[in-house]
C-alpha cells in the first residue's frame, strides 16, 4: 500500500438536494479517495516546517525530579512538543500504564524549552524524544531524554515499559521509545529503539552514553541478525508479563514503492542490552492492477493479553478470494497462542451471512452513479480502529463502519459522500443511517460476533485543504496551507485481567457547532464499557471530559488528540458497574496551534456504577428526533438507547388532552418507531416520549 499521496484520482460529484428540516435519505454526491484524505499525517518529510518551529512558553520546563501537580480526575498541563504531528497517529501508543509496576509513562517529542545536553544541532531539536513518568496516578512527575541524534530525528513517538517477568521494583525496569525517522535526506530513513533504566536517580535530561541504549535501524541496511528490513514501525506499542515489549511496522518493496508485507518486532533484555527481532507477515490481499499495489493498508496493529501468550497481528485490507459484502477492506487476522512462535491465519468476517444484517443495514449500497450494488462495508480507519485482547483470549476490534462505494478490484479504497447543506460527508447523518461503533469480536474456533458500542453525531473534518470540512477545522495552517486532521480517534483499552474493556473515542455535540454541522470541532472523550463475564455493553456512557460539574475549561470541548492507556487500572465492581482508573491524554492548545500543542493528563476515574441508568434515560429522550414535521398520517420518533427500554408516546392537543398513545419496546441503539396520527384535524399537537422515569416533549404540527 503506498504511503505517497495519491493525487491522480479525481472525485467524481453528482449533485443531491438534502432538506434542512426534513428527514429523507441523502443519496451519495460523490466518492472519496480514503488514501488521499488521511495521508496529510504522514507528509512531514525532512524539509518540513521543522525550522520554524516557535518556542512553547506556556507548558512548564521538563527537569530531572520537577514536580508538575495533577490527581485523579483532575486535568493537569504536564508538557508540549514543537509539533501536533507528535500526537496525530491514533494507533501509536505513547501513554502507557503498567500495574506490577504501578507506573504511568507518555512519550512525546521534546518541548523547545527542554534543556537537552549536548545541545543538538537546531535542525534536529524537533525530534529529541523525551519520557514522562508518574507512579502515583499524576500527581508528581519525573522526566528523562529517551533519543536524540543530529542526523536521525525522532517522528511520532511511542512507547512504554519493559518490565522483567515478576517484578515490582521500578529500578529493575526500563522505560522504552520507539518510532520512525527522518533527517536531513529526506524520507523515512529506519527507526529509532531507546531505553533507559528507570528510577529516579537514572532520569535526566543527559543523552544517555550507556552501549546500545540508542539504537538505529536503517531501513535500507545493513539489517540487524534476527530483524531485517522494516519501515515505519510506529503502532501498537505493547508490553507484556513475559518480560517482552512490541511493535509493529511495515516492509517496503522498492520496486512498486508499496508496502509487501507487516514485521512485527519484538524486543526483550538480553546480556545487558535490548535485542529486537522480527516475524514477517504476507497479508494475502489483491493487488490493484493499476498501480500494482496490494490492497490494504499501511496501518497494521497487534494486540497481546497479559501473559504475552495469546497474540494477533491485523491489516485491513482486500482478502484474496472474497466475494460479495466480503470484498473490501476489512480485518485480515494472525493469532499465536505461544507467543509467537508460530502463527495461523484466521477466518474472516462473514458479511455474506445473515448474522450481520444490522450492520449492513445502515450502509447505502447505491454508489456514486446510483447503481445498486453489494453492501461492502469498510473499516473506517480515518476515525481510528483499536485493538484489545479480553480475559477469554479473544480479540475485540473496535471500529466505524462505512460502505465502499466500488466492488472494482482498483476501487475498493473509494468509499461515498453524502450531500447535507452543501457540505460532504462519509455518512448521512440521519436516523439508522448514523456513524455507529462496533466491536467485533473472536478468536478463531467459532465465527465472529458484533456489538454495537455506541453511536456519534459527528465525524472528522479535514486537514487537506481540498477536504471536506476544512473551513470549520479549527487548527492553524502550516507552510503549506494545510491543518491537521481531527477524528474520533477510537481507542480500546482493558482492565489488566481482562474481565473489563473501555472504549473512548471524541465527539462533538452537533446542537453547538456552527450551522448545526456535523463536523468533530468542539470535542469531548466519551468512554463505555463492556464486561466479558456478562457479555455486554454496560448502560452508562461517561463525557470524560465535559462532565456534568468542575469542566476545565482548557479541555472541555477542546479535547483533541486524545491517547487512552492500553491498561488501565484494576476495576472495582460494584453493584451497578465497575470503577476504573483509565490514564488518558489530550494534546491541545490556545489557541489551536501546531507549533505549539499542550499536553494534558488526567487519571480519570470511570465510576460506570454511580452514573444512574436514568441519566441515559433522560439523555435518549432529549436528544431524539420526530420527523417529518409538518406531518399528516404518520411521524416516526427516532430515539438513540444506551440499553434496552420501554418507550412511550403520548400525543396531546394543545389543551393537554391525550389524543394517540403508543408504547415500544426499544432495543440498544437506533431505533425509529411508528407514531399513529390518522385522524387527528390539522394544528399544532406535542408528543411527550417518556423512557423509565425520564421524558422530553417535542412539538409536531398536522398539515
Amino acid at each position: 500500500m503506498k504511503k505517497q499521496l495519491l493525487l491522480g484520482s479525481a472525485l467524481l460529484a453528482v449533485i443531491s438536494a438534502f432538506p434542512q428540516n426534513g428527514k429523507l435519505r441523502p443519496k451519495p454526491s460523490g466518492i472519496q479517495n480514503t488514501q488521499l484524505i488521511a495521508e496529510l499525517k504522514f507528509a512531514e518529510e525532512a524539509t518540513s516546517s521543522r525550522s520554524s518551529i516557535q518556542q512553547i512558553t506556556e507548558a512548564p520546563v521538563e527537569l530531572n525530579g520537577t514536580s508538575k501537580t495533577s490527581a485523579i480526575n483532575t486535568w493537569a498541563k504536564i508538557s508540549g512538543s514543537g509539533n501536533i504531528l507528535n500526537s496525530t497517529i491514533s494507533f501509536g501508543n505513547p501513554l502507557q500504564y503498567n500495574d506490577q509496576l504501578n507506573t504511568v509513562t507518555f512519550i512525546h517529542r521534546m518541548n523547545k524549552t527542554y534543556p537537552v545536553t549536548p545541545t543538538p544541532v537546531s535542525t534536529a531539536t524537533s525530534g529529541v524524544i523525551v519520557g514522562m513518568i508518574t507512579t502515583d496516578w499524576g500527581t508528581t512527575w519525573d522526566s528523562t531524554v529517551l533519543w536524540s541524534n543530529n542526523t536521525e530525528w525522532g517522528r511520532y513517538p511511542q512507547g512504554g515499559m519493559y518490565n522483567p517477568p515478576g517484578n515490582t521494583n521500578i529500578n529493575n525496569a526500563y522505560i522504552i521509545a520507539q518510532g520512525p525517522t527522518t533527517g536531513a535526506a529526506t524520507g523515512w530513513l529506519g527507526n529509532y529503539y531507546a531505553s533507559r533504566q528507570m528510577g529516579s536517580a537514572n532520569y535526566s535530561n543527559t543523552i544517555t552514553t550507556t552501549p546500545n541504549e540508542m539504537q538505529w535501524m536503517s531501513k535500507s541496511g545493513p539489517f540487524t541478525p534476527n530483524l531485517n528490513r522494516h519501515d515505519f514501525a510506529a503502532y501498537c506499542f505493547t508490553s507484556t508479563d513475559d518480560g517482552k515489549v512490541r511493535t509493529i511496522g511495515g516492509i517496503t518493496d522498492e520496486s512498486v514503492a508499496g508496502d509487501s508485507a507487516v514485521m512485527l518486532v519484538t524486543g526483550s533484555f538480553n546480556a545487558g542490552t535490548f535485542t529486537w527481532v522480527g516475524t514477517q507477515f504476507n497479508p494475502p490481499t489483491l493487488t490493484n492492477t493499476n498501480s500494482l499495489d496490494e490492497e490494504w493498508l499501511s496501518r497494521p496493529m497487534t494486540a497481546w493479553n497479559e501473559t504475552g501468550t495469546t497474540g494477533y497481528v491485523m491489516v485491513l485490507g482486500a482478502r484474496a478470494g472474497a466475494t460479495g459484502s466480503n470484498k473490501g477492506y476489512q480485518p485480515i487476522v494472525y493469532k499465536t497462542t505461544n507467543g509467537g512462535t508460530s502463527w495461523s491465519l484466521l477466518p474472516g468476517i462473514d458479511f455474506n451471512s445473515g448474522a450481520f444484517n444490522n450492520v449492513l443495514a445502515p450502509l447505502d449500497s447505491a454508489d456514486s452513479f446510483g447503481v445498486k450494488t453489494k453492501v461492502i462495508p469498510f473499516f473506517n480507519w480515518l476515525e481510528g480502529v483499536d485493538l484489545a485482547v479480553d480475559a477469554n483470549n479473544k480479540l475485540h476490534i473496535f471500529t466505524s463502519i462505512i460502505p465502499s462505494s466500488i466492488d472494482h478490484p482498483d476501487s475498493l479504497a473509494y468509499v461515498g459522500a453524502y450531500s447535507i447543506q452543501g457540505e460532504n460527508y462519509r455518512w448521512p447523518h440521519v436516523p439508522s443511517q448514523r456513524p455507529y461503533l462496533y466491536d467485533f469480536n473472536g478468536d478463531g474456533t467459532a465465527a465472529w460476533n458484533c456489538i454495537t458500542v455506541d453511536s456519534m453525531s459527528s465525524e472528522g473534518p479535514a486537514g487537506l485543504s481540498t477536504g471536506n470540512g476544512f473551513a470549520d477545522n479549527p487548527w492553524d495552517t502550516d507552510a503549506s496551507g494545510n491543518k491537521c486532521r481531527v477524528d474520533a480517534r477510537l481507542q480500546l483499552s482493558r482492565t489488566p485481567d481482562g474481565q473489563f474493556l473501555v472504549y473512548t473515542w471524541s465527539e462533538s455535540d452537533t446542537n453547538f457547532t456552527t450551522a448545526a454541522k456535523k463536523w468533530n470541532v468542539i470535542p469531548n472523550v466519551k468512554a463505555r464499557c463492556y464486561s466479558v463475564a456478562g457479555n455486554s455493553i454496560h448502560p452508562v456512557e461517561i463525557n470524560v471530559t465535559k462532565p456534568a460539574t468542575g469542566s476545565n475549561p482548557n479541555i472541555k470541548d477542546r479535547a483533541m488528540y486524545h491517547f487512552a492507556s492500553p491498561t488501565t487500572g484494576t476495576a472495582i465492581v460494584g453493584t451497578y458497574g465497575p470503577r476504573i482508573t483509565m490514564p488518558i491524554t489530550v494534546t491541545t492548545g490556545l489557541p489551536y496551534t501546531q507549533t505549539a500543542p499542550q499536553h494534558w493528563y488526567m487519571s480519570a476515574d470511570l465510576n460506570f456504577g454511580s452514573v444512574g441508568v436514568a441519566e441515559n434515560a433522560l439523555n435518549s429522550a432529549s436528544n431524539s428526533i420526530v420527523y417529518p414535521n409538518p406531518a399528516s398520517d404518520n411521524a416516526i420518533l427516532a430515539i438513540d438507547l444506551k440499553d434496552n427500554s420501554s418507550v412511550d408516546i403520548t400525543v396531546l392537543n394543545t389543551i393537554g388532552q391525550v389524543v394517540k398513545t403508543n408504547k415500544a419496546q426499544g432495543q440498544v441503539g437506533e431505533n425509529n418507531i411508528n407514531i399513529d396520527l390518522a385522524g387527528l384535524s390539522t394544528g399544532i399537537y406535542l408528543v411527550n416520549i417518556k423512557v423509565g422515569n425520564a421524558s422530553s416533549t417535542k412539538k409536531i404540527v398536522i398539515q
